[in-house]
């Protein structure tokens, strides 16, 4: 454990760690509640605001605090052991509590309409008629209304500017400081060098999940010996590896937001979701030459946030690796496979401006192009028989209108027949983890030995409150909702020992 330094080179009321929608909503409750607030982001400054700044900048709202409820404890389904109902009440009170919050802030909170993709991700669950979710509406928008686009991102961060919130870019923390039992400060670095942070009240923990650390991925998630994250390359389980340090429980490690099929090539920072043209020249194949899946986007039909039914239960989807995706010279002239979708505004840097023919992939040497699908399958190191028995399998489904191995419809289904044949390279990726510390409804974080540890708070998908199915938009509300908790309880501590009180 850290010993407590002689001497502080930063003091402040409240320590946030981390600058995404959790932190700024920690950072505002606790600012708003008279605390001076020292915010602390690992990353750069143009590269602020984690997967929030990135993501879709929805927000699942639910409308009637019982019914979600109903619905979160229907989302846990066999793993609410751990979940208290208080903990279920409050999580659905302050979702609840999220529209008015974020209208006071300056979002104008638009619904999405229920035909939109997911915006029910499990409508057969008690309690989903509760969803809705929110997309902040720009006064430049127009019908249809787009998601992405740092929209809200924007709003939440004017309103940190707006309060004067002090906040120090590239200075990542790598330590909390525990004295007698309490939390009383951090350890960071900054341009190089160590500097102690008194936190006079309380450190709170928002600096995201672990998706872009591939050790923990190997520990804590099961099949995925490989992977990428398509949000934020920062989050790298500093929180949990912090955690671990002091002592902490853990909650819901295994439970993430995927896996999805993606692109990742070394030049660019994060994997990219595939936006896969209309038609059906093409397959998913493993290392065996065999499908494995119902090919579709973002991972296969009937995926929601990486949880697949099969034999009639929601579990993970397996993607068994190497994964190459084969399609034809009909499919490569469809359209591109990797731009955004045309209702996703993409704004961030992460984000590879795809060609709209492909072409330029395949002179980058990320798509592989061969006149047979013999010679495409020496070139990724697939036996060419099964290769060929893939497709002639496949092939042949696509004459019939049925596809009798995964079940996907006739209007996706399309001989590949033209030469030449192409494969890309995918890999597993995932959109954010959601274990972390265990919290309970004051947003504490609690110990091995099932206790508060006194000082100590979290937000955010670090340390999540969703351990099996995940509604969309439901992190960006949980960072919302359990960030004014955290901020607000932490404001409320005394200067000094809280055991001393």
């Amino acid at each position: 454990m850290i010993e407590v330094p002689k001497q502080w080179n930063e003091e402040a009321d409240v320590v946030v760690i981390g600058f995404g929608f959790a932190g700024a909503a920690t950072a505002i409750a606790a600012t708003e509640a008279g605390s001076s607030v020292l915010l602390l982001e690992k990353a750069p400054e143009e590269h602020k605001g984690g997967n929030s700044r990135v993501s879709a900048n929805i927000v699942f709202w639910p409308d009637d605090v019982d019914k979600a409820e109903v619905y979160l404890k229907a989302l846990a389904g066999p793993y609410l052991d751990n979940i208290s109902d208080e903990m279920v009440h409050v999580w659905a009170e302050q979702m609840h509590a999220n529209r008015a919050w974020l209208e006071k802030l300056g979002m104008k909170p638009a619904d999405l309409p229920r035909s939109f993709k997911g915006v029910v991700e499990f409508p057969e669950l008690a309690g989903s008629e509760c969803v809705h979710m929110l997309v902040h509406r720009e006064d430049a928008d127009v019908a249809p209304v787009k998601i992405g686009g740092e929209r809200l991102w924007r709003v939440i961060e004017k309103a940190v500017a707006a309060r004067r919130i002090r906040t120090l870019f590239d200075t990542p923390v790598r330590h909390l400081v525990r004295d007698k039992g309490e939390i009383v400060g951090v350890v960071a670095e900054r341009r190089g060098e160590r500097i102690a942070i008194k936190a006079n009240r309380a450190v709170v923990l928002t600096c995201g999940g672990f998706e872009a650390n591939p050790e923990m991925i190997r520990n804590y998630i099961q099949g995925l010996p490989v992977s990428y994250p398509v949000g934020t390359p920062y989050n790298t389980g500093d929180g949990v590896r912090m955690g671990l340090e002091i002592g902490v429980d853990l909650w819901h490690m295994n439970n993430i937001a995927g896996p999805l099929v993606a692109f990742k090539a070394a030049d660019i920072p994060v994997a990219q979701w595939l936006n896969l043209p209309r038609g059906g020249n093409y397959l998913f194949i493993a290392g065996d030459g065999k499908r494995f899946t119902m090919e579709g986007e973002p991972c296969s039909v009937g995926d929601r946030h990486g949880k697949v039914k099969r034999h009639g239960v929601w579990m993970q989807q397996t993607l068994p690796l190497p994964i190459h995706m084969i399609f034809d010279e009909t499919y490569r002239k469809a359209g591109h496979i990797g731009k955004a979708a045309a209702d996703w505004d993409v704004s961030n840097e992460n984000h590879y401006d795809w060609s709209d023919d492909n072409l330029r992939e395949v002179e980058k040497g990320w798509i592989k192009k061969a006149n047979s699908l013999r010679e495409l399958a020496a070139s990724i190191d697939i036996e060419p028989e099964a290769l060929e028995a893939t497709a002639a399998l496949f092939n042949a489904f696509a004459l019939d209108g049925s596809d009798s191995d995964w079940g996907r419809s006739a209007g996706t289904l399309a001989a590949l027949e033209t030469p030449p044949y192409y494969a890309m390279p995918l890999t597993p990726a995932f959109v954010n983890t959601q274990g972390g510390p265990r919290r309970d409804k004051d947003a504490q974080v609690i110990g091995a030995d099932g206790a508060a540890i006194p000082r100590l708070y979290s937000a955010g998908e670090l340390g999540s409150i969703y351990s099996y199915l995940y509604q969309g938009g439901g992190n960006i509300g949980e960072c919302f909702a359990f960030g004014r908790i955290a901020g607000t309880n932490a404001a409320k501590l005394p200067r000094g020992r809280v055991a001393a009180a």
